[in-house]
């Protein structure tokens, strides 16, 4: 028999296969290594995940991170472009234009044509894989699980990264051939998140536990178990779910509760603790091993000349070379509460003058999270300290002397700088500095996303503190879920001890939880899903206006903060067509049963 597993002229998306490795079918289904590494091609070039722009091949063995497009979450409310590179296509989004181009950045815009279509590759690859591995001359039960634990899991990863883009397709779980009928009718969203998640539930039976250390890209049972709760938070969300299905909502809850449970129970997965919070991103270390439950992993890799994101400073301490910013939202910022819990109110004096540190009498800081998230006028920080100073920001100052970290004309900052007041630090390392090597982690899903999930779908079914019902020896409510994230990161419980802690009702407490979300995950490209699973891009008061800070030095050690908003050209202009992304005209030409997504 000839290449029947090699690219086609066949140019329909069900129909391709992957054109970077060519198997025959001797090859694949008479010899158990290349079976694997048949299926290890969607793992290890990372040329499948969001994250392949990360990895970059040359004698150095370099690390980019996302240097070239920098990160997704500037299309959400808490970033703001890199004015030096507005010409990366993310940026249309807030220009009012079409959201993309179709022929730019394929591998890292979701919304490119090249990406659909490769999602739709690696699925046939897992198809191929699962609908064959009986025929593998030989083959052990150990390795016969391997290959199927993982192709069932990466069948379930790429559906579910083509539904939250694209929303509800054809379920596809065989190899198609070529000259059968391909105009098939798609799926909802939520039954084909409900699909993901059964998909998720036959990977669980034949992965481990828990992979090895040098395993790590791997998935696990665990991480099939968390995939598949998320599959079914996405069924019930409130774009999939306007009717607010009580049952949708209680089956997420149960499958999170499961995942919970056996994670807490593994002697593995566990919340690290606070001091290594942030080496659960950057300067990995094996603590933070504990919590992440699926990521793409780049160990001791040389940082190249640009540094990671686009959020290098142009200054002294960060390097003459500073690739400028992705400038955080105030909105971001002002999610952070005092350290007491209480909301930050930007009109008052204290927020004015001590944004950050507080009065030293009415509060005294904020959340912790803040200081490991945001870099901010008066950080500090282990690359300033050599320079004995800490972070400088500022639009003016009474002397005329201007901020290390922020070059302006006129008091407005130049292309390059942050445009807010606010850098990204939760993912710069001081390798990305002094361009030494770091350990660097991109996760899909950690422990906390899974109390986070939880806190959210068990609110929705049963209300913030009742007890879970049909979960045999699970009591977690949903505020203690919550709490259990809080409490990590030094923040006090909602208890109702203080006016505000208090828990309120399950849309009060959705709030609670979504704010939680969104300070624990700042970063880590989840944000805009999470904006599009709630409904909100076009909510007017959550992405309406954007705002950000405007810094003037009153004295040596004294500055008035006040909250700008920020130019047009800066702000959302989400329309209903982006709640879910274009898909390639030549694709909706199957046939009247695949339909093209509303508004495009």
């Amino acid at each position: 028999m000839g290449m029947l597993v090699t690219l086609g002229s066949c140019k329909k998306y069900l129909d391709q296969v992957p054109d970077s490795v060519a198997f025959s079918e001797n090859q694949i289904f008479t010899d158990s290594a290349q079976s694997q590494k048949f299926i290890d091609q969607l793992l290890v070039p990372y040329t499948y995940f969001d994250d392949n722009d990360m990895f970059v091949t040359n004698a150095n063995n370099g690390f980019f991170g996302k240097a070239v497009y920098g990160l997704r979450e500037k299309i959400s409310d808490n970033i703001i472009p890199n004015s030096q590179y507005n010409w990366i296509d993310g940026n249309s989004v807030r220009q009012g234009n079409n959201f993309y181009r179709a022929s730019a950045a394929p591998y890292w815009n979701e919304s490119a044509y090249d990406r659909f279509r490769d999602y739709w590759k690696a699925i046939r690859v897992a198809n191929i894989s699962i609908a064959n591995v009986n025929r593998i001359n030989g083959i052990t039960p150990d390795i016969k699980a391997k290959i199927l634990g993982e192709a069932y899991f990466l069948r379930g990863h790429f559906y579910f990264m083509i539904l939250e883009a694209w929303g509800g397709m054809p379920w596809i779980t065989a190899p198609l051939d070529p000259g059968q009928n391909m105009d098939l009718p798609r799926d909802s969203y939520t039954g084909t998140a409900q699909k993901i998640a059964n998909t998720f539930d036959s990977a669980s039976l034949y992965l481990p536990l828990v992979v090895n250390n040098a395993d790590y890209n791997r998935p696990s049972k665990m991480a099939a178990l968390a995939y598949k709760a998320k599959a079914l938070m996405w069924a019930a969300c409130p774009f999939a779910n306007p009717g607010n299905n009580q049952k949708l909502w209680q089956d997420a809850a149960v499958a999170t509760a499961q995942a919970i449970d056996v994670a807490e129970k593994s002697g593995y997965y566990h919340l690290v603790d606070f001091p290594n919070w942030r080496n659960m991103f950057i300067d990995v270390n094996e603590e933070a091993l504990h919590e992440i439950i699926f990521g793409r992993f780049f160990q001791n890799f040389q940082y190249m000349t640009y540094g990671p994101y686009h959020i290098k400073p142009k200054s002294v301490a960060f390097g003459s070379n500073g690739t400028g910013c992705e400038s955080a939202t105030e909105n971001l910022a002002q999610c952070f509460a005092w350290n007491n819990g209480e909301p930050v109110d930007p009109s008052t004096a204290e927020y004015k003058s001590n944004p950050y540190t507080g009065d030293g009498v009415t509060h005294t800081g904020r959340d912790p999270r803040m200081k490991l998230t945001l870099m901010y006028n008066g950080h500090t920080n282990s690359i300033v300290q050599k320079y004995n100073r800490t972070v400088e920001i500022w639009n003016e100052s009474y002397n005329n002397v201007g901020a290390q970290e922020l070059q302006v004309s006129g008091g407005n900052p130049v292309a390059g700088n942050t445009v807010t007041g606010y850098y990204n630090y939760k993912y710069l390392p001081d390798a990305a500095v002094t361009g030494g090597k770091s350990s660097t982690m991109w996760n899909y899903i950690r422990l906390a996303d899974l109390y986070l999930f939880y806190a959210e779908a068990a609110n929705r079914a049963w209300g913030p503190t009742a007890s879970p019902q049909g979960i045999n020896g699970f009591t977690l409510t949903a505020v203690q879920a919550l709490n259990k994230i809080r409490l990590r990161a030094n923040m006090p419980a909602y208890d109702n001890s203080k006016p505000w802690l208090t828990i309120g009702s399950a849309d009060q407490f959705e709030k609670i939880v979504r704010n939680e979300s969104r300070i624990e995950t700042a970063y880590e490209e989840k944000r805009y899903y999470d904006l599009r699973r709630w409904n909100l891009l076009t909510d007017p008061a959550t992405t309406g206006t954007m705002y950000g800070l405007y810094i003037k030095r009153t004295g040596p050690a004294t500055f008035q903060y006040s909250v700008v908003t920020l130019p047009d050209n800066m702000q959302l202009k989400y329309q209903e067509r982006h709640k879910l992304f274009p898909i390639n005209p030549a694709d909706t030409y199957l046939g009247p049963s695949f339909v093209q997504n509303p508004g495009w």
